[in-house]
């Protein structure tokens, strides 16, 4: 499934707002994640299950340890996301009958 940049950064803004109780005005590109939204680590390691479990896709630790700013994660899952959708999907034709 295709996603628009807004539909997914509207659906990673509601991660934040319904797992770790921030508000929706608070969660800006350039919020910082520790300073501005109050997250320490164990807040950014289920941020980024639930993340992979939204979206499908698996997330490098160490890029995810780069992350400063919302608008950091937008931008890294954005990426990810669209190289998804790019991947050729197998053909059901292709697949072996058992």
């Amino acid at each position: 499934m295709s996603r628009t940049a807004e539909s997914l950064i509207a659906e990673l803004d509601r991660i934040f707002v319904e797992q770790f109780e921030v508000t929706a005005d608070a969660v800006v590109p350039e919020a910082r994640l520790r300073e501005d939204l109050d997250l320490d680590s164990l807040d950014a390691a289920d941020m980024l299950i639930a993340i992979e479990k939204r979206f499908g896709i698996r997330l490098d630790d160490q890029v995810a340890r780069t992350f400063r700013t919302v608008g950091d994660i937008h931008a890294y899952v954005h990426t990810l996301v669209a190289e998804k959708d790019a991947a050729p999907k197998p053909d059901a034709a292709d697949q072996p009958v058992v």
